[in-house]
């Protein structure tokens, strides 16, 4: 299969892999991540200076680090994420796969952090740290090809699936927490203080923060990152409907 490649019946699952997503109702197979490769320039770049620096530590560090390359590893290559309708497989092994429904995960975190030179994005690296109902915790970061479009429809199908339980209870009069904002039907609240729907102006991530912009305030009601924020689709969808609520 090629890198980001959209399955097809040219490309069948391997077997293992199938009986898991019929088992577990994931639909139809959608699209297949593969690792992403490091180019030939870098991997020979640094063989060079691994090699140069094998009288020390960090030589054979660098030389461990390419042998564990998808272009060296033959078992790091054969890894794979296939998505699917309702949920995804990791197949870190061909014969062990990881079901994860998208109905049955808690939390989608999301971390990404743009590296800058002189203004310019040089690079971007990616973490999303996914825990499932039963406990089982998963982190997929660049090493995955495509993690760019991969993580954010994670998340986004997360928090999807997660909408109407969260919507029915607040609804209900109960609160829905996310990290330390908790929201009811009423209003928001952050670490030191609670404001009324009406109050809010707009919610939004700004600079890598969850913004929560009130009424005649200069300050932020929150000032927490949002890579330390659960469900962060789901966070900003019901602070838009519950906003637009108070506005009628």
């Amino acid at each position: 299969m090629t890198q980001d490649s959209t399955l097809s019946p040219s490309q069948p699952l391997p077997a293992p892999v199938a009986q898991a997503a019929a088992s577990a109702g994931l639909g139809a197979p959608q699209r297949v991540y593969v690792p992403k490769r490091v180019s030939w320039f870098q991997i020979v770049l640094l063989l060079f200076v691994g090699l140069l620096c094998t009288v020390i530590l960090l030589g054979f560090y660098i030389i461990w680090l390419l042998f564990r390359t998808p272009n060296l590893s033959r078992s790091r290559a054969a890894q794979r994420v296939y998505l699917f309708e309702r949920g995804f497989i990791l197949a870190e092994r061909p014969d062990a796969p990881q079901v994860f429904r998208f109905d049955a995960i808690d939390t989608v975190f999301q971390k990404i952090v743009s590296q800058r030179t002189y203004g310019i994005e040089t690079s971007r690296h990616y973490l999303y740290t996914i825990t499932a109902r039963d406990g089982r915790q998963v982190k997929l970061t660049q090493f995955w090809a495509g993690i760019g479009e991969l993580g954010p429809t994670l998340n986004n199908r997360v928090s999807s699936a997660r909408l109407p339980a969260s919507a029915g209870a607040i609804k209900r009069g109960q609160a829905v927490q996310f990290g330390d904002i908790t929201m009811n039907a009423s209003g928001i609240s952050g670490r030191r203080k609670s404001v009324t729907w009406r109050e809010v102006r707009q919610v939004r991530i700004a600079n890598g923060y969850v913004s929560v912009d009130i009424a005649g305030k200069f300050l932020s009601l929150s000032t927490t990152a949002a890579a330390n924020l659960p469900n962060l689709p789901l966070f900003l969808e019901l602070a838009d409907r519950l906003r637009a609520n108070a506005a009628r």
